[in-house]
């Protein structure tokens, strides 16, 4: 109960302390989910605390917010948000989110540069089933090697 109270209020104080001023993109975000859930048979869409979180991608020192949609259930759908590839993941930098698809996901740092580590599905790198991630840096947008 305590999860879903603090959610509601990381959700929701925004929209209220905003008035008319547009929502902030992850929240934005995460009120689609929310209306896609609910427009799906009537489902009931629940998060938890983990579903944004705030850490530094660009390495300016300011936070940037992710929205991990691993976080996000409806009660009447299983995958909305994800599949065999993974979930989705946006990355709101400069008020532009950023969308990947992966099953995990973890910020790094690689010689003080920070570094998004996403796995993702083993057809990414080859043919044969296995582990296969992707490392995504911050330099005027986001760059990995292909």
């Amino acid at each position: 109960m305590r999860v879903l109270l603090a959610v509601l209020i990381l959700v929701f104080i925004p929209i209220l302390v905003a008035g008319n001023e547009p929502m902030h993109p992850a929240t934005e975000i995460v009120q689609k989910a929310k209306q896609t859930c609910n427009d799906f048979e009537n489902g009931i869409f629940q998060t938890t605390q983990k579903t944004i979180t705030l850490h530094d991608i660009t390495g300016d020192g300011r936070l940037e917010q992710f929205v991990d949609a691993s976080q996000f259930s409806c009660s009447s759908a299983l995958t909305l948000w994800g599949g065999t590839g993974g979930t989705y993941l946006w990355i709101v930098v400069d008020g532009k989110p950023h969308e990947f698809l992966g099953k995990t996901w973890k910020v790094v740092e690689v010689d003080e540069q920070p570094v998004l580590l996403l796995a993702v599905h083993s057809s990414q790198c080859s043919d044969v089933i296995g582990p296969c991630y992707r490392a995504f840096a911050w330099q005027d947008g986001f760059r990995t090697v292909r």
